[in-house]
């Protein structure tokens, strides 16, 4: 009977170091903080609107965050941004582009897009908003919102996934939304 409960014991520990030794490869967006803002709030209609944002790593490891652009070909946007006038109706603009790269490796790729921020550390950054877009952003109040999208784990293969596994630290997955308000005068 000591023996049956020993070796038990002796499995549930193996199978706990086990499970709690094995490093994530993705870990919930919460682990990092999105903010965006702008040098003022308000603007003239038909102005450039310089929004910065920064991302903070404010979980206890380094994680990696996405750059504002995937590397991958065609390029999708991590950081997305656009307007909400004061009713309620979204201007969201959209995004192409054209592909001539040569294939690369998930690590090289991960290099370029990816960065790692250690505890604390922050990765800052600025997108360009166009009040012309939409034939023209009419005066009023707005909400700028944005969006940082981490990695979907069902994007990367059992194969990318080892190999992602073998980095130093975990990718964030989901969404992160923040605003910021601002008003477009005559």
């Amino acid at each position: 009977m000591k023996s049956a409960l020993l070796c038990f014991s002796t499995s549930a520990l193996l199978l706990a170091t086990a499970t709690f030794g094995q490093q994530e490869i993705f870990i919930p967006a919460n682990d990092v903080s999105f903010t965006i803002s702008t040098d003022r709030s308000t603007y003239r209609a038909g102005e450039q609107i310089f929004l910065k944002y920064e991302i903070a790593n404010i979980s206890n490891a380094s994680v990696y965050v996405p750059r504002e652009w995937d590397a991958q070909c065609p390029a999708t946007p991590h950081i997305w941004a656009w307007f909400e006038n004061s009713s309620g109706k979204h201007f969201i603009p959209g995004y192409g582009g054209s592909c001539s790269g040569s294939p690369q490796t998930l690590t090289a790729r991960m290099q370029k897009e990816a960065v790692l921020l250690k505890p604390g550390q922050r990765l800052e950054g600025t997108l360009s908003m166009d009040t012309t877009l939409f034939g023209g952003l009419k005066t009023g109040a707005y909400r700028l919102e944005a969006t940082l999208t981490g990695y979907r784990e069902s994007d990367f293969g059992p194969a990318q996934q080892a190999e992602l596994a073998k980095m130093s630290a975990a990718f964030i997955r989901g969404e992160v939304p923040a605003s910021t308000r601002i008003t477009l005068t005559p």
